[in-house]
């Protein structure tokens, strides 16, 4: 094997070459870590906004859901009593895969109604907890969203919110927002802790 000698200034340059590989490696390292941290605070971001999303299509179809439950015309003692046929003819169906379609209506309304469940305990406590504290502000948004998803039969106009607690229409949006928010961190509980810190 050969000897290679290296002079002095070679030295000099190939330390020169291996600071800065040295330092590329450092930086591309870095800049890895940092893309991968922002991609994960937009997955979170995603997930929340999603999980945001969903505590307003709740909220929104929440009297539809109450009234589907009250209204299901399949209970699950008639379930366990009544025949096939008897079920099939309340729901007008003619051709069937019997067990799939009985498990269907049980379980559709079962989940409907353990999610009604969660939502009215969850306001519950929501609207508990404003009227416990001394914010005039928080009480107004606890109340302000019972008005529109919850109480009466259908939705008030913002506009007769407004009357009501004595603020702006745009008050009344943006109250509605932030019960909704608040709303989604107990229903999805630590993914919305999380969001908030």
């Amino acid at each position: 094997m050969e000897k290679f000698e290296i002079s002095e200034k070679e030295s000099k340059l190939l330390g020169i070459i291996e600071k800065l590989v040295a330092e590329g490696v450092t930086r591309g390292i870095k800049q890895g870590l940092d893309q991968a941290r922002n991609e994960e605070k937009l997955k979170d971001k995603i997930t929340y906004d999603i999980k945001l999303k969903n505590t307003r299509l709740l909220l929104k179809n929440y009297r539809r859901f109450v009234s589907f439950c009250e209204q299901a015309t399949v209970s699950e003692k008639e379930l366990e009593s009544a025949t096939v046929e008897e079920i099939l003819d309340k729901l007008y169906c003619t051709a069937y895969d019997e067990v799939t379609i009985v498990q269907s209506i049980l379980a559709s309304k079962k989940r409907t109604e353990i999610i009604m469940t969660h939502i009215k305990k969850i306001i519950n406590f929501y609207i508990f907890d404003a009227d416990s504290s001394k914010n005039d502000e928080k009480r107004r948004r606890a109340h302000i969203l019972e008005d529109l998803y919850i109480k009466g039969k259908k939705q008030p106009a913002m506009s007769v919110l407004a009357n009501r607690y004595h603020v702006s229409e745009r008050q009344v949006h943006r109250d509605k927002n932030i019960a909704i928010e608040e709303i989604a961190i107990f229903m999805f509980g630590i993914d919305g802790i999380r969001k908030m810190q």
